[in-house]
């Protein structure tokens, strides 16, 4: 499951092209060449994106959240479903995503259809690992079948901006004061990492990232393993995304890029203004 959906899946890799929801304006879509730095424009306001080639999937602020895809070769959009979606995941040959009125988690296939809902209780976000889908309710984190016949509740925690590490899921834990918990989904042990609070989280297999909001929404870098943790970049960082090896986050009404080794972030150039 893409880790970049957790922060909104606002920015997305297509070969040599990136896409960048304005997020400042909501005019539009930025299509950024890397090679030539010349850049395009979509219609849509584009969040939660799934690349499976040769389309995009993605919810539409435009066009009240609304489930839809994109042709990447001949620039067409078709309609899904007509309801609002968040946290739209694609997972090999289904669709999930919270339904934005009633909060439950649902999936159909990538054309739209065979709905079916996958919880009774409301959720706050979900993950998939292997044939299992873990997700977040008021009463703690259940793990259930990708099917949606059978769930067991396997903590106490309300989780937040969930991510996969390995055999690890992390988590803003909504009921201990927000801040980062990482559990071991073999033992199912807890460790709290009390010194940060992420309020965008995100890896890229080996670290966790998170923008620390007990630190002016600047950068960490945490190694789970050694339980150790590293300010990389000072600036305000927001819709955190990992892309090959740099970050790209939004701050000061822009999108910038860092590399995950931390450093000076530099503006995204082709991020039009409007």
């Amino acid at each position: 499951m893409n880790s970049n959906v957790a922060n909104g899946g606002l920015v997305l890799k297509v070969f040599n092209k990136l896409y960048l929801t304005d997020i400042h304006h909501f005019s539009g879509t930025t299509v950024l060449d890397l090679d030539s730095g010349e850049h395009g424009r979509v219609d849509g306001i584009w969040w939660f994106m799934n690349l499976d080639y040769p389309y995009i999937y993605y919810s539409d602020q435009q066009q009240g959240n609304a489930m839809h895809r994109y042709h990447v070769s001949s620039q067409s959009v078709e309609k899904l479903r007509d309801e609002p979606c968040y946290g739209l995941a694609q997972h090999q040959e289904w669709l999930y995503y919270i339904h934005d009125d009633d909060r439950k988690l649902y999936r159909c296939q990538l054309n739209g259809t065979r709905l079916s809902r996958l919880s009774d209780e409301s959720v706050t976000s979900f993950v998939i690992h292997g044939d299992c889908i873990y997700y977040s309710t008021m009463m703690g984190i259940r793990m259930g079948d990708l099917e949606g016949t059978r769930s067991e509740l396997i903590s106490d925690k309300v989780a937040l901006h969930m991510v996969m590490l390995g055999e690890k899921v992390a988590f803003s834990a909504k009921n201990n004061g927000n801040v980062l918990n990482v559990m071991d989904l073999n033992t199912g042990s807890t460790r709290s990492f009390d010194e940060l609070l992420p309020l965008s989280l995100n890896t890229d297999g080996k670290y966790l990232y998170c923008s620390n909001a007990l630190n002016g929404r600047t950068l960490y870098r945490v190694d789970i393993e050694r339980n150790t943790s590293i300010r990389i970049c000072g600036e305000i960082v927001d819709y955190m995304h990992i892309v090959d090896d740099h970050i790209y986050f939004w701050g000061s009404k822009e999108w910038h890029r860092i590399s995950l080794h931390g450093g000076q972030p530099v503006v995204v150039s082709a991020y039009a203004r409007g």
